[in-house]
């Protein structure tokens, strides 16, 4: 019973450094699909005395995606019934050119500044509307968001390595009679911790097991994909089933194997 609650507690100190991990990348990729929806619908307008062609606009800035003349002759045909002819026909003649330009990606604030100064040096050019502060508001969150993750899942990997480097400590006091003995007869430090070793492995696979499990779950549920909806996102969580257990074994057996090496060698010269 002991044997057997120490590897669900050393297994559950994996699966949760490992789902912070996956989770880690999932939000990442959910935040760059976000941010890619915040980039359609994300637009700076701009007026000009005169007709610029869209290479004007791309050649300001590597960031300018595309931008067409807005049509505003819709907006002032209301005007018609109220004006004479003439007048009303001078109005239109004397409209400026408006410009619906967007980005290739949501800017931050240094970007979004770069790209509004580029477009107020075409020639022309008399009033850019960038909505600098909402978007500079957007972008604060989305940063905060991200160093937020982050710094996570920094504490959560140093608090698991501690937990995993204190569970192999036990493991080698309940080993250390027959470990001294392998010492005595010369035996390399390897061999002497061949149980710690495997006891690492089988852990580490089953904690991959366990964490692939879940999120495969997760990207299939109607239910995440529905409130993955609910706040703008299409589709299911991006789960890779390949790449995820090569990250995850990959990760899940160095962060074992180091813990091992670090108990193992750990007062070498008195064994």
């Amino acid at each position: 019973m002991k044997y057997l609650k120490s590897h669900i507690t050393l297994i559950f100190s994996l699966v949760a450094l490992l789902f912070s991990y996956q989770l880690y990348l999932v939000i990442g990729e959910l935040t760059v699909s976000y941010e890619k929806k915040l980039a359609n619908e994300y637009s700076i307008v701009a007026v000009s005395t005169q007709k610029i062609a869209e290479n004007s606009f791309k050649h300001g800035s590597y960031l300018v995606a595309s931008a067409e003349e807005i049509n505003a002759q819709p907006f002032f045909a209301g005007f018609s019934s109220d004006l004479a002819p003439e007048v009303y026909q001078q109005l239109q003649s004397s409209l400026p050119s408006f410009y619906r330009i967007k980005l290739t990606k949501y800017p931050s604030k240094e970007e979004l500044d770069g790209v509004t100064k580029s477009i107020k040096n075409l020639r022309g050019i008399i009033k850019v509307e960038s909505f600098a502060r909402t978007q500079n508001s957007i972008s604060n969150l989305l940063d905060a968001f991200k160093s937020g993750v982050t710094a996570y899942l920094g504490v959560v990997f140093v608090f698991n390595i501690l937990l995993f480097v204190k569970f192999m400590e036990v493991w080698r006091f309940e080993h250390i009679s027959r470990m001294q003995i392998m010492a005595i007869f010369g035996a390399p430090v390897w061999m002497r911790s061949v149980v710690l070793i495997k006891m690492a492995i089988v852990d580490s696979f089953f904690a991959v097991a366990i964490t692939v499990g879940a999120f495969y779950y997760l990207s299939i549920s109607p239910d995440v994909a529905l409130y993955l909806k609910s706040i703008g996102l299409d589709g299911n969580i991006y789960f890779n089933l390949q790449e995820s257990l090569l990250h995850l074994c990959t990760l899940s057996l160095g962060v074992s194997l180091f813990s091992v090496s670090m108990v193992a060698f750990r007062r070498l010269e008195s064994w």
